[in-house]
């Protein structure tokens, strides 16, 4: 039952912390895992599924209104589907097996890892957050409009006076171009959603908990494990799959004469290499730590050079992907508490809904972007502090040897 003083305190604080990510597209599951496991008194499994369900929600009303918004300096998306395309599906290739890790490995390793990753990569996006809003504090004043600064951001309007994409094309190749860009875009959504529909499919097949396989396989049975492994594959096909277009993307528009933008990934073959094996570890840290791969991914696009309103919106439709396929998990196992469920749902739709308005006008009006990266850096150093916190509370009181003690599968 509900108990208004625990939860009404626990609804306070997770929507704080979701309104402070949602500018930032991460979600935030490194504040509300541990807030739902000390507040609310949630075993680890039950407040990552409810954390992961909360998420969903926000990554629902991030990607809806990031998907009317167009990119600052290209004529598409603000959403970069390519980069999705590049980096989610090894994403959930290296989640697969740090799931397992997870069972496995020491609790209390787990969370000391992730104290340190965590801790490391907040002050690292927060100094560059800090740097970014001291340039363009120094342009604002100048009133420069110097376009060679790396982050500095303009608004909409402006940037609809002075495009960047400076290939002439004639009315009707530009018609035809647009009508081929969003046929392929069309494409490569559809192809990223058939790959997590897979991937969920096959999550319903095995079974679980208290949702019986449809081929009556029992759990640790070898067809469950044969359902279990059958993801990686699957992924691997897509990943595969998508890397062969995007190169020959990349090389098409090499031929053309094509200008790349500031903060546009040119996807060579080594690029198409090096990034997606990075988020194969960030999908093993996501599912060893059950904090969702967007906290990993979003300071590595900002790394990389992303544009920060680009890396938001895209983390963002990450998640929405990710948190989807883990709740379908979540609720296959029975560890979904359904009112619990229905009401943080709502919450992370609202409170990330709100973020994305309040934040954005600022932006819009102050002609920055910096709040994003603060907030972002702003997030994993919270979590940080959180985990922490919730480690060693949990710790109190046990041996050391019952700390590093192995678990069964």
């Amino acid at each position: 039952p509900l108990d208004w003083r625990h939860d009404g305190l626990t609804v306070l604080c997770a929507c704080v912390g979701l309104v402070i990510a949602a500018s930032g597209g991460i979600g935030g599951g490194g504040i509300l895992v541990p807030l739902f496991m000390l507040a609310l008194e949630f075993k680890p499994k039950h407040a990552i599924a409810l954390s992961n369900f909360t998420i969903l929600g926000g990554a629902i009303a991030n990607t809806a209104v990031n998907a009317r918004k167009r990119h600052p300096h290209l004529d598409r998306p603000l959403i970069d589907w390519d980069l999705i395309l590049a980096m989610e599906p090894l994403t959930i290739f290296g989640a697969v097996f740090g799931s397992l890790l997870s069972k496995i490995l020491p609790n209390v390793v787990l969370t000391i890892l992730l104290v340190v990753i965590l801790a490391f990569m907040g002050q690292r996006t927060l100094k560059k957050g800090l740097q970014m809003f001291s340039e363009e504090s120094r342009t604002l004043r100048r009133g420069s409009t110097d376009d060679s600064l790396e982050l500095t951001s303009r608004t909409n309007e402006v940037l609809n006076d002075r495009p960047e994409y400076l290939e002439l094309q004639s009315d009707s190749e530009a018609n035809g171009a647009q009508a081929r860009g969003s046929a392929s875009l069309t494409c490569k959504i559809g192809a990223l959603t058939v790959c997590f529909a897979g991937t969920c499919a096959l999550t319903v097949l095995r079974g679980g908990g208290k949702f019986a396989s449809p081929f009556g396989f029992e759990c640790g049975s070898y067809g469950f494990w044969l359902l279990y492994f059958s993801a990686a594959p699957w992924v691997l096909l897509f990943a595969i799959a998508f890397r062969y277009q995007l190169v020959g993307e990349y090389q098409q528009k090499l031929r053309s004469g094509y200008t790349f933008s500031q903060g546009e990934v040119q996807w060579d073959s080594k690029n198409t290499i090096v990034y997606p094996l990075l988020c194969a570890l960030s999908g093993l840290l996501a599912g060893l730590f059950g904090v969702g791969g967007g906290i990993v991914k979003g300071p590595l696009m900002l790394e990389m050079g992303i544009i920060p309103s680009v890396a938001s919106a895209s983390a963002a439709a990450m998640i929405l992907y990710t948190s989807a396929a883990a709740s379908t998990s979540y609720i296959v196992f029975g560890l979904l508490h359904p009112l619990y469920g229905l009401i943080f749902f709502l919450l992370g739709l609202v409170c990330t809904s709100v973020g994305q308005y309040v934040v954005g006008l600022w932006v819009q009006k102050h002609n920055r972007q910096s709040p994003i990266v603060l907030s972002i850096g702003l997030v994993i150093l919270l979590s940080s502090v959180f985990v922490a916190v919730n480690t060693i509370a949990r710790s109190a009181g046990r041996s050391f040897a019952d700390l590093l003690a192995f678990h069964e599968i």
